[in-house]
């Protein structure tokens, strides 16, 4: 029956359209002195820190703190360290460095039908995905400003078909990485306590790919950078206690892909057909 096919195929886009949904809040609420991912702060020694799409942040020592997302880690092995270093003048700087292990995820979500972003017929290889990034901020009465650059690399062992990457907003400018080999990326972003309990945090984020150019390139970012993606982030965050906090927001993405140019605001929830906020719960505590 015509009807039956027709819903198999609407079940097929959503399950799609779930996964990238997924993916896409954990990089969103991904990154008070205790929860500043994004900053240059280190968690104090021994408290730990996780959220529903959050990293797992755990403060080893004083100078050092670790992170991973358990929600991938079984599909996507992945570990992060920042490490803090002496201030620079008025701002206190600190270095992050990620890897992680995508070929298990991209393989499942290589096939056809319910859960596929990638044609059935590529097999991804091994790959390796590292990222370094040096960061400051400088603290002002209920405002911090931060600022980072670093460099992001790719390393695959086998062949990659081009065609076998995912065009899709936030994952193509992460996991292009891997076909051109390297990238770049730097931002800055502001974080204001607005209320006793409230904080606003606001960035903008650059990703560039050198080397990299889309059909339809015609920007002058694009041929001198290759493709790129301009990221900005708006999350208000109600931190009931230093145990307990409430964000939500949006992201605006801006980018060059291989099909053009695109602007979207995440995240945008299929079934809806368009775009809602997203609440994130995260906790913390510490050891004794």
């Amino acid at each position: 029956c015509e009807c039956y096919f027709d819903f198999g195929i609407r079940i097929k886009y959503f399950m799609k359209k779930i996964i990238y949904l997924m993916l896409l809040i954990s990089i969103l609420f991904g990154d008070k002195k205790f929860w500043d991912s994004h900053s240059a702060y280190i968690l104090p020694k021994q408290r730990w820190e996780i959220g529903i799409f959050q990293p797992f942040r755990y403060g080893y020592s004083d100078n050092i703190e670790y992170s991973t997302y358990p929600l991938w880690s079984i599909v996507m092995p992945n570990i992060g360290v920042k490490m803090r270093h002496e201030g620079i003048n008025s701002y206190q700087t600190a270095s992050r460095w990620r890897i992680f292990y995508p070929t298990p995820l991209l393989n499942i979500v290589s096939r056809e039908g319910i859960g596929g972003l990638i044609d059935p017929n590529f097999t991804m290889p091994s790959m390796f995905g590292f990222s370094a990034s040096f960061i400051m901020t400088k603290s002002k009465p209920n405002t911090d400003f931060t600022i980072n650059v670093g460099l992001d690399a790719g390393i695959s062992f086998g062949e990659l078909d081009e065609r076998s990457n995912i065009d899709l907003p936030l994952l193509y400018h992460r996991l292009e990485v891997f076909y051109n080999k390297w990238g770049l990326h730097g931002g800055f972003d502001i974080q204001k306590q607005i209320f006793n309990s409230m904080d606003i945090l606001m960035d903008i984020d650059l990703k560039i790919l050198p080397g990299t150019k889309s059909k339809n390139a015609q920007s002058n970012l694009t041929k001198v950078f290759g493709n790129y993606a301009l990221e900005h982030k708006v999350l208000l965050m109600y931190e009931k206690s230093e145990r307990f906090r409430i964000l939500t927001g949006y992201k605006l993405v801006h980018g060059e892909y291989p099909f053009g140019t695109e602007t979207r605001l995440l995240p945008f929830i299929p079934l809806l057909d368009k775009w809602v906020p997203i609440i994130e719960l995260q906790w913390a505590s510490s050891r004794k």
